[in-house]
């Protein structure tokens, strides 16, 4: 209600506590959803939901919008724990071999250990510069890679490359590879093979790319040690 003396408009307390309050139980339905996906597969039935959290199907719905709206809170919510697993490992600390294997084994790591979310995610459905939450992830990994890629060319007194296109390259080969393998029945590689090749892989491209610009970097290099350079 505005404020009869011209001042700014009267918040009432009691409405800033419900929105918290469904704030934070739309929370709860979501994970209750993230948790039932998880366990039963990326085709959930909201009915499933409400009889998990203890709720007529009709209550349930009283938190979205609809149920499209739901289901874009649940997809945020995995993409949110998909970039808590891969942002911290988007250094280069230690050798540049072993940032690789960092980056590209906690995206196996974690699309093993979640498949059904993975798949929920529609991964191989979205490509970068879609739109989609999916696709904001996978740009929004790339361009960190690209500012690491330009901090080790910056070292070698490299300033202007297009290092953001071989970023954009690995990570969508990257994204490529695991997503088929999550979805073939008859798997070629075991996970760990899978991870070895990518790894190799991964490293070809880098190397290749730095080569065309006049950098000789060893696997075995240590980003640290470059600063001093």
């Amino acid at each position: 209600m505005a404020d009869r003396t011209g001042g700014e408009p009267q918040i009432d307390g009691r409405s800033t506590r419900w929105d918290e309050h469904k704030a934070q139980r739309q929370l709860e339905l979501v994970d209750a959803a993230v948790a039932l996906i998880e366990e039963e597969g990326a085709r959930f039935r909201v009915q499933r939901l409400a009889e998990r959290v203890g709720l007529p199907r009709s209550v349930l719905y009283r938190h979205f919008k609809d149920r499209a709206s739901l289901e874009e809170m649940i997809r945020r919510r995995v993409v949110e724990s998909f970039m808590r697993r891969m942002e911290p490992t988007l250094t280069f600390e230690g050798t540049v071999e072993e940032a690789v294997r960092r980056v590209v084994g906690a995206h196996l790591d974690w699309v093993a250990q979640h498949p059904r979310l993975y798949a929920y995610m529609g991964v191989g459905e979205h490509a970068m510069g879609d739109g989609s939450l999916v696709a904001d992830a996978k740009t929004a990994i790339a361009l960190m890679l690209g500012e690491r890629f330009k901090d080790v060319l910056a070292a070698f007194g490299v300033r202007q490359a297009p290092i953001r296109s071989v970023a954009v390259g690995i990570v969508g080969f990257v994204d490529t590879c695991v997503n088929q393998w999550v979805r073939d029945p008859e798997r070629e590689l075991s996970e760990e093979e899978l991870r070895e090749m990518l790894c190799r892989s991964v490293w070809a491209v880098l190397d290749a790319a730095l080569r065309d610009l006049g950098v000789e970097l060893s696997p075995r290099q240590r980003v640290a040690d470059l600063e001093g350079r």
